[in-house]
């Protein structure tokens, strides 16, 4: 799944947060864009829900008003 972050300045961050986990890989792809796959058995329904529960608790640890989209 990608990601599009609405600031390009924070995409290392985002990298570094999500690869601080055992069960995700990520890259970036974009300027602005992250590609990111959860290892183990996740139907798609919970590898998104999954992932923007990450991607929420990385933007609350944030004085940014940056914001993240999930693509499909």
């Amino acid at each position: 799944m990608r990601l599009r972050l609405s600031d390009h300045t924070l995409v290392p961050d985002l990298i570094e947060f999500l690869r601080s986990r055992i069960d995700v890989v990520t890259n970036q792809v974009a300027e602005n864009e992250v590609e990111v796959a959860l290892l183990g058995s996740y139907g798609p329904d919970a590898t998104r829900m999954m992932l923007d529960l990450l991607v929420r608790a990385w933007e609350a640890g944030r004085n940014s008003e940056a914001s993240v989209e999930l693509l499909d």
